[in-house]
């Protein structure tokens, strides 16, 4: 097991050697005086709205420009991501269940920012703004309409939590204005107050499909799904006295792994950090010959739910380098787990040891993807117990390599 081990160390350690990587998308920038700039910008993983983005006027520019809401009022990265300077007030009352205020709170704020485009039509534009304090939505009429932040407060009264849905109103009164369908008001009645349903609404008031917006607010899949196929080089070990006397090349194994399993990108139109869930199925392998002639065997066959979160460190659309980590919950079912003697032509069997049905190991991977279609992965399980007696217990680790393929 040892060599496997020293090959793949230099594998999991690579990320940490790895430079942070540009995301230059093509794009446009329209300035202060109303001129519209062609080039490239670097999108990034925001979860709060940028105040500043890098933008370069070609590939061949090694030095990129920033550019803040003090320069443009408008950038896109074309077919993924747009954004429009806002200049107004902002709601600054806590959503958050855990910090509410005493009482109705209508603080507000003024302040200059990128409001995102999430759906986008003939009738309204509407916006999303996330911040420190919370998620903010806006909504626009017609082309050149003025942002109007749709107002939603949860506050205590009494030690009782109030929640105004004053959004609920104002979008009401959009559909009565635009579509006046009664299925659409009730579905207002219906809508939270985050993107998933306002965008809905927003999409019916606009009588634009889910297509055209996707066209619109960026076309990239959330999800992406594959099947494994490699090999796992297990490896059982103890600190059972008896296990002393067997050869440790009895402890290796080699057997098939396959898996089933799903991505979900935290950004699909940056692509780097990524929610990967697999059910795998492989298995380990042990027997043994003590030198009187006694022989130990066991067989564990397990099927694994793992969940990781993954990191393109090196990320285009052509190639990418990841690196990931995460917990196996493993599911085993064992044959053999017992000692054979045989003596004078008689054989004496001895039951084995108590192991557990379900137990725990953390993967580490690193992978590269090639045109978004095949994963090369190596990966690496530390020792994990699976005996019910940790005292003297027996355990086992890996080292699998797999390829991946993308259905989507």
């Amino acid at each position: 097991m040892k060599p496997y081990y020293k090959l793949l160390l230099p594998a999991l350690l690579l990320p940490l050697f790895s430079v942070a990587q540009s995301n230059y998308k093509p794009g446009y920038v329209v300035m202060l005086k109303g001129d519209t700039l062609r080039g490239l910008i670097n999108i990034k993983e925001w979860n709060i709205n940028p105040r500043k983005i890098s933008f370069k006027t070609s590939a061949d520019n090694k030095d990129a420009t920033e550019l803040g809401v003090n320069d443009i009022t408008f950038f896109a990265a074309t077919k993924l991501e747009a954004y429009q300077r806002y200049i107004g007030l902002l709601n600054v009352d806590p959503t958050n269940i855990s910090s509410l205020s005493n009482g109705r709170n209508t603080d507000t704020k003024t302040d200059s920012v990128f409001l995102k485009i999430i759906q986008k039509g003939i009738n309204i534009t509407l916006f999303e703004y996330a911040d420190d304090l919370k998620n903010h939505y806006f909504v626009a009429e017609g082309k050149d309409g003025l942002p109007t932040e749709l107002v939603y407060r949860v506050y205590k009264n009494d030690g009782k939590t109030v929640n105004e849905n004053s959004y609920k109103q104002q979008l009401y009164l959009l559909a009565e204005k635009y579509n006046n369908s009664n299925n659409l008001k009730t579905e207002i009645e219906k809508a939270d107050y985050n993107s998933e349903d306002l965008v809905d609404i927003a999409r019916q008031i606009n009588k634009t499909t889910i297509e055209e917006n996707a066209a619109i607010s960026g076309g990239g899949k959330g999800t992406q799904l594959f099947a494994s196929a490699g090999l796992n080089f297990g490896n059982i070990t103890s600190n059972i006295s008896d296990f002393k006397e067997f050869d440790s090349k009895t402890s290796s194994s080699i057997s098939p792994r396959i898996a089933i399993g799903i991505n979900v990108l935290a950004n699909p139109n940056t692509g780097k950090l990524v929610f990967r869930a697999q059910l795998a199925y492989t298995a380990n392998k042990f027997k043994g010959v003590q030198n009187e002639g006694s022989t130990y065997s066991l067989t564990q066959n397990n099927v694994s739910l793992i969940p990781q979160l993954l990191y393109n460190f090196y990320n285009t659309d052509a190639f990418k380098f990841y690196a990931a980590g995460g917990f196996s919950f493993n599911l085993s079912n064992y044959s053999g787990n017992k000692y054979s003697y045989t003596d004078a032509g008689k054989t004496t069997e001895t039951p084995g040891y108590l192991l557990q049905t379900v137990y725990f190991s953390f993967p580490l991977n690193v992978g590269v993807t090639i045109n978004k279609k095949f994963d090369i992965v190596a990966g690496y399980l530390p020792n994990a117990i699976f005996t019910k007696d940790n005292t003297n217990h027996m355990q086992v680790s890996a080292v699998q390599i797999a390829l991946n393929y993308y259905f989507n």
